[in-house]
């Protein structure tokens, strides 16, 4: 296929890699860096899209296929392009089922299946990279990863690569796993000058997500020590049905109620795009009706299709454009294993009983986010690393305060005509008063509004509409900001 990167063959994997494409060339021009497409585009002055401004307002991503400029998109999900025909070709959609089977067994069944997805990924590969942290999902990928060597099927050089502040948890633990399998391990910090960095990096992929979620990717996607990465991202959706730190079962649908709920936005503007993101981000229910999958189970696939694929799988593409990217637990046979599972085996029960099957008695490593060897609750007295990676909060707030004033263009913003002004304007005074560590709605809205700014005057992107304020828009001027200041002092208090 013209263009389209040679090693990515996973496209009926539900977590593959998705190239930016440009509609306007005779034949579409892929790559998964947004700039190149956008360079190789015949159109001279590209027209904003409005509806992808609300969604990552909204989510923090673009629902379905796509991008913040109207000619170019993102090559669908479970979809292979047919040259020949010049169409896309469609993968059917795993189905989902609720058996219920001892865990042991679905552990010992899912150690065997990711095993060979991994030996499949690896392929000739002799320098294999892994993206470790102190979570549960890559610590399960690094111990298949050990068998494959302990089992003589793969022989090749294993590097560990790993990012975060240096007391923090997922360091400790990474380096401790890395030095138990004998693996050569990398660190890379993480600190203003990174997150600096990454608000021009982000560019690279089509200004989509928040800055921060980029970490250290770059640094991994230029180490030359590494023919090919394995990552673990998609396991806590897959394997424990988790997403957002909230069960499948309790998810929300992807599009909020109240798609405004920070009033950044005309509301006139938002209603008109509301019914067409809804439909956007339920639309392969048609397709997939033949199944008879039931409200979550339909919410998943579209979690999958647009969370997943739209913010894990778009920062990753950092590192995908440098050298070839694989997530475990992504494919079709490990998908149609796990979604063909019950809810209540899709949970913490599953991890606990493949941990202790994993070689290096790495199960009883804590786990970064609590502190606690997983599904104890008994905590573990030398361990009083930080259970958080980052600084993120703190550093936009302060380290990065003038860099965001510089680039945070509020004129050019309200020159598009969609945006309430007089809540921006006192959102945006009240950002830097929170005091946690940690981010919150609002450091991630003003990092993507800076990044945004950077990326009209950067395309030079033309809009050509002018909403009025109305009547809830003046309301949502006046009502809004004090529930956030409210809402910024709480979680100070309450992270301390």
């Amino acid at each position: 296929m013209s263009n389209w990167p040679i090693w990515l063959t996973t496209q009926e994997y539900i977590g593959s890699q998705y190239p930016y494409y440009s509609m306007d060339n005779e034949e579409p021009f892929f790559s998964l860096n947004f700039n190149e497409v956008l360079k190789n585009s015949p159109i001279r002055k590209p027209e904003l899209e409005l509806q992808s401004v609300i969604e990552i307002l909204m989510r923090s991503y673009v629902i379905g296929d796509k991008t913040l400029i109207k000619s170019i998109k993102r090559a669908p999900w479970l979809a292979k392009y047919n040259e020949l025909l010049a169409e896309w070709e469609y993968f059917e959609v795993p189905p989902h089922d609720k058996k219920i089977i001892d865990p042991k067994e679905a552990a010992i069944k899912l150690k065997e299946i990711v095993y060979e997805e991994i030996l499949d990924y690896i392929g000739d590969a002799k320098r294999v990279g892994i993206l470790l942290s102190g979570g549960m999902d890559s610590r399960i990928l690094a111990g298949v990863l050990r068998e494959t060597q302990i089992n003589k099927d793969f022989n090749g050089d294993i590097i560990v690569y790993n990012w975060g502040v240096n007391d923090s948890r997922d360091v400790w633990y990474a380096k401790r796993i890395a030095n138990i399998f004998h693996w050569d391990y990398k660190h890379f910090p993480l600190d203003p000058d990174t997150l600096k960095e990454n608000f021009h990096l982000v560019h690279k992929v089509g200004a989509e997500i928040i800055p921060y979620n980029l970490h250290a990717m770059n640094a991994v996607a230029k180490d030359t020590d590494t023919d090919i990465i394995l990552a673990g991202s998609y396991g806590d959706t897959l394997g424990r049905a988790e997403y957002n730190g909230t069960s499948l079962s309790n998810a929300p649908p992807v599009v909020f109620k109240n798609a405004n709920k920070l009033g950044l936005l005309n509301e006139e503007l938002v209603q008109e795009y509301y019914e067409k993101m809804k439909k956007d981000s339920m639309s392969y229910r048609n397709s997939i009706d033949k199944h008879n999958r039931e409200e979550y189970q339909y919410r998943e696939t579209e979690y999958q299709r647009n969370h997943a694929r739209r913010y894990l799988t778009t920062a990753m593409s950092i590192i995908a454009m440098e050298k070839p990217l694989f997530q475990l637990f992504t494919s079709p046979k490990v998908v149609r294993f796990l979604w063909g599972l019950d809810l209540s085996i899709r949970s913490d029960i599953l991890y606990e009983n493949i941990l202790p099957l994993l070689p290096g008695e790495i199960s009883d490593i804590p786990w970064a986010r609590t502190g606690k060897v997983f599904g104890s609750e008994e905590n573990v007295s030398e361990d009083n690393g930080r259970p958080s990676s980052h600084h993120y909060g703190t550093w936009l707030r302060n380290d990065l305060r003038s860099f965001i004033e510089k680039e945070l263009d509020f004129d050019l913003l309200m020159d598009l005509g969609i945006f309430n002004e007089k809540s921006l304007i006192k959102i945006y005074k009240m950002w830097p008063k929170a005091t946690t560590n940690s981010v919150n709605k609002i450091d991630s809205t003003i990092s993507w509004l800076t990044v945004f700014s950077m990326f009209l005057k950067k395309y030079h992107i033309n809009t050509y509409v002018n909403y009025e304020n109305s009547f809830k828009d003046r309301l949502n001027a006046l009502i809004i900001p004090p529930k956030i200041r409210g809402y910024q002092t709480l979680r100070s208090k309450l992270r301390k």
